[in-house]
Formats: structure tokens, C-alpha cells, sequence
């Protein structure tokens, strides 16, 4: 199927939803799967939606801790329909992988960054202080939302009351987000701000100096939470491929990524946090 004939994400879901009518299960999780469409955006078509914007909101709903096992099971069913109904040609529900515990990740953490596990984000004053600011707005956000959803139920005929649907869809998003915000925030670390300094190895805030043995040419990224990533200012997030493979090196050690455009071949030149 071309991109042109795939179907909108809203349209996907009442197809869904007519299909597996009869399934308890998916009448139960109508909510849930309201609430990702929402996020990925109603008028979007099925075929636009990117791997890793699945697996962010897989990250993003990991936040609500235990429970996130149970939200993301409905979704990953969601996009598996699509797989099947041949609107993508690669699937996207391996991609809704549920974040790792907290003891998960204390496990692994020998490997990624050297130190016991935390379990709060690890953020700069300055990302700390952006994720307040974007509370502050959801949260005026929020109130406008709630004079919509007034408005619209003016409108006693809730049958075919589209605005009411569309301000509690973005009531859904804005609750969600600021849930995230909240626990981001309250779980967060502030690193310690002052003059960079060597390093022994590489952490969440630290800066490394690549050389790419492939073209010869030097680069730099910082490593820092996804919440705080940016690619243009060169922070990358500890999530994602390149990040993750760059967390506890020492200068002078090679560094080999498989990444789906090739793979990526460094030499660590220098470390600075």
C-alpha cells in the first residue's frame, strides 16, 4: 500500500475498534488507544508515524511506573492491526517496548555509566528549569482545555458533538503530559554546574570528542536525559543508539555502533564533565 492510500490514524482506530467489536478487551482499552491517537495526531496517516516516535511514547507512558505494562499492552495491539491490514510494510509494535525497572536498570548500569542505579533523570539547572516553565504552560493549558470542554457540552446532543470529542481527546493529552512533567521533576537530579574538567569516563553530562575513523573528521556530544536532548546543540540522548554506546568509555578506546543507516566507527579523544 502507498502512503498516498494508507488511512488517517483516527480512521485506523474506528476500523480497529469495528473489527474487534466483540473483543471485551478492546472496549475496555477505547481510552487508551483515544489517548495515543491523540498523541500522534488524529489527521496524520498511519504510514507517517516513525518507530521512534512509538518508542517515545512507550518512554514517556514508562514514567507512570508499573501500571505502564497494562497501558502500553492495548497500543502495541493497535499498531500490530496495522501490520497486519498491510497499511506499513514494517511493523511498529516491537517498537512499543516498555521501559526498564528500576531494578532493571541498576543491573545494567555496571555496564552503561559505572555507578549504582538512580532512579530519578538526571537533568542541568537549565533542562530542569525548561521542563518547570513547560509545566507552568500545561497547566494554563489545562484551564483553557476545561472552559472548551464547558462550552461544548452547551450542546445537549453529545451524539454527534465533535468539538467535545476533540477538547476531551486534548484533555486526555495535556492530564497525561503533565503527570510526566510532574514525576520528571520530582524525581530529578540537577547536576552541578562549573568549569569543565577531564574526566575518566564517560557519564550522563559529560562531553565527548569523537573522531570518526571512517572519514577522519572530529565531533562532539554531550550525553544528556532524553528529556533534554537536542541533536542541533549536539546533546544526545543516553537512550538512543549512539548515546547509549558512548556511556562509560575511557580516552583512546574505539567505540563500534550499528545504527539503520551503517555503522558508525569512533576513537574517544576526549572527556569532559
Amino acid at each position: 500500500m502507498t502512503t498516498e492510500q494508507s488511512p488517517l490514524i483516527s480512521e485506523a482506530l474506528k476500523h480497529f475498534v469495528a473489527a474487534k467489536k466483540s473483543a471485551k478487551t478492546v472496549q475496555q482499552s477505547h481510552q487508551e488507544l483515544g489517548r495515543f491517537v491523540a498523541w500522534c495526531g488524529r489527521e496524520r496517516k498511519v504510514s507517517e508515524l516513525a518507530p521512534s516516535e512509538v518508542a517515545e511514547y512507550a518512554q514517556q507512558i514508562g514514567l507512570g511506573g508499573a501500571e505502564s505494562v497494562t497501558r502500553l499492552g492495548p497500543v502495541k495491539i493497535f499498531l500490530a492491526y496495522w501490520k497486519d491490514q498491510g497499511w506499513i510494510e514494517n511493523g511498529l509494535a516491537s517498537h512499543l517496548r516498555v521501559p526498564r525497572t528500576r531494578r532493571t536498570a541498576a543491573k545494567s548500569n555496571v555496564r552503561t555509566n559505572g555507578r549504582s542505579g538512580t532512579s530519578g533523570s538526571q537533568l542541568s539547572q537549565e533542562g530542569y528549569d525548561r521542563l518547570v516553565g513547560q509545566l507552568d504552560d500545561l497547566k494554563d493549558q489545562r484551564a483553557l482545555v476545561l472552559e472548551d470542554i464547558k462550552r461544548a457540552m452547551a450542546d445537549k446532543d453529545f451524539r454527534e458533538n465533535a468539538p467535545l470529542d476533540a477538547a476531551k481527546d486534548q484533555q486526555g493529552i495535556v492530564e497525561l503530559r503533565i503527570r510526566e512533567l510532574e514525576a520528571s521533576i520530582n524525581n530529578a537530579q540537577i547536576l552541578p554546574e562549573g568549569v569543565s574538567s577531564k574526566v575518566a569516563r564517560s557519564a550522563v553530562g559529560a562531553k565527548v570528542t569523537l573522531k570518526d575513523t571512517n572519514s577522519g573528521k572530529t565531533l562532539a556530544y554531550t550525553l544528556v536525559d532524553v528529556r533534554e536532548a537536542d541533536v542541533s546543540e549536539g546533546k544526545i540522548s543516553t537512550t538512543s543508539p549512539v548515546g547509549q554506546a558512548l556511556l562509560d568509555r575511557t580516552v583512546g578506546e574505539e567505540v563500534t555502533i550499528n545504527v539503520p543507516k551503517g555503522t558508525l566507527r569512533y576513537l574517544v579523544q576526549r572527556i569532559t564533565g
